[in-house]
């Protein structure tokens, strides 16, 4: 059980006060009716009177209070997939998470201003389906195609340089890997929403240093597939040192191998290739750069088709359960008569 309104559920706690009150109040008439006279004159005087129906009464009460606050609070049971429609593109968002985007040229690295950056564009794609894949000199798929903006926050959040273990820049994976994820959508559609023509977009964002081989057949690949690559370029131009960091996340040293620290810089030209033969664009942050309002716009003039997705959780309301027991109780307590009746 979850509830929708867990800021609420304090307010339970009232019951403790309301049960004291109730038993204080019980026991003072149970006392007032003594004082009356002599008990034995008053006991044959009140034996009609029912000491059990008043402490039921009371019972009755306190639970019928607790269940109307517990459904204060939203209660919801079980969860279940719903299918979402809207229309939107697909796109991907393929992320460089090589050692070398943790290069300071950028400010706090590379890696943080390219996630800081996507987080921004996510909000303001509208109702586009994306997915994450993240890259190395591999590339695996981090967040499946979903309209759940907020679950595709938090696998952003967690990717890392940690996330793959072989190192490099390899555009041909993360271009595979993005189709893949088209192809993956596809296949779980319903069998009216498949082969539908769809604008497909892969945001590729890198600092460029691709030294894998392969590019041309993925990017015919990717054509052949009528997916648009957008390149995303992050970095300067300068050499720049690898940060190398400990556990604890404070930086320790600088990338080396045996001619000293090793270097990082900024290279376009693949990343300008790439967006020019599939019909995208190229896009370059740096320090100064702050949006990227302008793919945005690009995005935005590409025909919406329906998109559907079942993989947006939703919870079941329980709350009318608990406030019609609720309701039932404090009812039944105005039907419990405190007197019995006696025999002749």
């Amino acid at each position: 059980m979850r509830f929708g309104h867990p800021e609420h559920l304090p307010y339970v706690v009232a019951v403790v006060p309301l049960l004291f009150l109730l038993i204080l109040a019980l026991v003072a008439r149970f006392r007032a009716l003594e004082l009356l006279g002599e008990k034995r004159l008053i006991t044959v005087l009140a034996a009609s009177q029912s000491r059990a129906r008043l402490v039921w009464k009371m019972i009755l009460i306190v639970l019928g209070t607790a269940m109307l606050l517990v459904g204060f609070a939203a209660p919801q049971l079980g969860t279940r997939l719903k299918e979402v429609k809207k229309k939107g593109i697909d796109i991907v968002i393929a992320l460089d998470v090589s050692n070398s985007m943790l290069a300071e040229d950028i400010k706090p690295s590379r890696l943080s201003k390219a996630k800081y950056e996507i987080s921004k564009l996510i909000d303001k794609l509208g109702q586009d389906r994306i997915g994450l894949v993240a890259f190395a000199g591999d590339a695996f798929l981090q967040c499946p195609m979903t309209l759940d903006k907020s679950a595709l926050k938090l696998f952003l959040d967690a990717v890392s340089t940690d996330a793959i273990q072989t190192q490099g820049t390899n555009f041909r994976a993360a271009i595979e890997e993005s189709a893949s994820a088209f192809r993956g959508i596809e296949g779980a559609a319903a069998a009216s929403d498949r082969n539908i023509t769809r604008n497909r977009v892969v945001l590729l964002l890198s600092d460029g240093e691709d030294f894998e081989k392969g590019i041309d057949a993925a990017v015919d690949e990717a054509i052949a597939q009528k997916i648009r690559v957008f390149t995303i370029g992050i970095g300067t131009e300068q050499p720049t040192p690898i940060p190398v960091f400990n556990e604890r996340g404070m930086r320790i040293d600088f990338k080396r191998d045996k001619n000293g620290i090793v270097t990082t810089k900024f290279v376009e030209t693949d990343l300008r290739r790439i967006a020019d033969k599939t019909g995208g664009s190229y896009y370059h942050l740096d320090a100064q750069t702050t949006n990227l309002d302008g793919i945005v716009s690009e995005l935005e003039r590409l025909q919406k088709t329906e998109l559907a997705s079942r993989e947006f959780l939703d919870y079941d309301d329980k709350f009318q359960i608990f406030l019609s027991i609720g309701l039932f109780l404090l009812m039944l307590e105005t039907l419990v008569g405190d007197w019995r009746k006696l025999n002749p």
